[in-house]
């Protein structure tokens, strides 16, 4: 569904969307998602988006891989102007108003689009479904939330080669 940036009436255009989309890779579930945006014009192709994005995409625990829902009730606030604005292909140093602003080309903006980005920004980079998660067995892959393994491993971690250099320097 796109939006043609001249119909947007002076005083905004606001939508309430209900949709799913793939959030991540193809053969991931696809997320719902409600949404209410306001575009409003500010002169000169520049348009403020402002709005609220709730979804609960289904996560992975980094940790022992379990799968979650994680629950996203995120604040929208994005400014676009075109792109032209920036001319092609030469550098440009951005000034701090530009930093906060997004580029679109052509007459339409996707709004679907923009909620795809914000909820990519709300998802956590390292997902866990309870910040207590023990995680996997690195030796024989058991989860360690449900019951600890017989597995022996090194307490020293993975700086264990190094503790001969520790003795060095005790001497």
């Amino acid at each position: 569904m796109a939006i043609k940036i001249n119909d947007i009436p002076p005083e905004g255009l606001t939508l309430e969307l209900a949709h799913k989309l793939d959030l991540f890779d193809k053969g991931v579930a696809s997320t719902a998602f409600t949404a209410v945006l306001s575009f409003k014009p500010s002169g000169a192709g520049l348009l403020h988006v402002a709005g609220r994005i709730q979804a609960e995409p289904l996560l992975e625990c980094s940790r022992c891989l379990k799968s979650f829902p994680y629950r996203i009730d995120a604040d929208v606030k994005v400014e676009l102007a075109p792109a032209s604005t920036v001319e092609s292909g030469a550098e440009h140093e951005l000034d701090r108003s530009e930093l906060d602003m997004e580029f679109y080309q052509g007459e339409e903006i996707e709004p679907v689009a923009i909620i795809k980005e914000q909820l990519l920004i709300a998802v956590p980079m390292v997902p866990l479904h309870d910040a207590d998660c023990k995680g996997l067995c690195p030796i024989c892959g058991k989860d360690l939330n449900e019951a600890a393994c017989d597995c022996k491993r090194d307490d020293q971690g993975t700086f264990g080669a190094f503790s001969a250099l520790k003795d060095i320097f005790k001497k």
